[in-house]
């Protein structure tokens, strides 16, 4: 039976289980939604990316389903075989996925030309009727949420500032080891990590993509992933 990935590319969430199941080598096909009746069809539950068809199993959530495809083909493993080491390697992919997340999606969403820029792609494969629609209010929806998280009433330069030290901690962090935690192979961890650097390395958020290059560990743990999952 097949395995099918719903979402798109652009998602860091999508990106990460994307990457993963390229480290398990598992063939798959990658199904991304042109509309938000896709999205409702695809996850009735949430509405929201990723989900994963394995083998007739509807997963959701991008951490559920690294560790169901960890127990449905556990070489390589997604998690240390240290408990201690396992357990910051799922610390820190929490804190890509809660935290550092939302500075990428409070420079999308509260600056006027990032907006603009991330809508007019992200309309692109709606009926021209609805775009103008789109255009005004997707936004204001997600600056919304941004703002209530708490990132998106930062000053942009606080924001800069924050975002900044964040990157330098995560370099400090992974030090001289090819993946975080001087493990040997990608865990959980440097998926998440992938995926959130790909969403600030996104064409569009000029903020985000410097700061991401002006970091060149960063930018070597981000070239190494890739060439291991080209």
């Amino acid at each position: 039976m097949a395995i099918i990935l719903y979402g798109a590319r652009t998602s860091p969430f999508v990106e990460k289980v994307y990457r993963g199941l390229l480290i398990k080598q598992l063939a798959f096909q990658l199904h991304q939604p042109r509309t938000l009746q896709d999205l409702r069809r695809n996850n009735p539950t949430t509405g929201k990316m990723p989900v994963l068809d394995l083998e007739g199993q509807q997963l959701f959530d991008s951490t559920l389903i690294l560790r169901a495809l960890n127990m449905y083909k556990p070489d390589p493993p997604f998690l240390d075989t240290d408990p201690a080491r396992a357990v910051q390697q799922q610390l820190l992919e929490d804190w890509a996925d809660e935290s550092l997340y939302w500075y990428g999606m409070a420079f999308r969403w509260t600056i006027p030309a990032n907006a603009a820029r991330a809508i007019a792609l992200f309309q692109d494969g709606f009926p021209a009727v609805l775009r103008p629609v789109m255009k005004r209010v997707v936004p204001r929806i997600m600056a919304v949420q941004v703002r209530a998280q708490g990132t998106g009433r930062l000053p942009v330069e606080v924001l800069q500032s924050e975002l900044d030290g964040h990157l330098a901690n995560l370099a400090s962090l992974l030090g001289q080891g090819p993946f975080f935690f001087a493990a040997e192979r990608p865990s959980m961890a440097d998926l998440a990590i992938f995926g959130q650097l790909s969403f600030l390395r996104a064409k569009g958020v000029p903020q985000t993509q410097s700061a991401v290059e002006r970091v060149p560990a960063l930018m070597d743990f981000y070239r190494r992933l890739e060439r291991m999952t080209a």
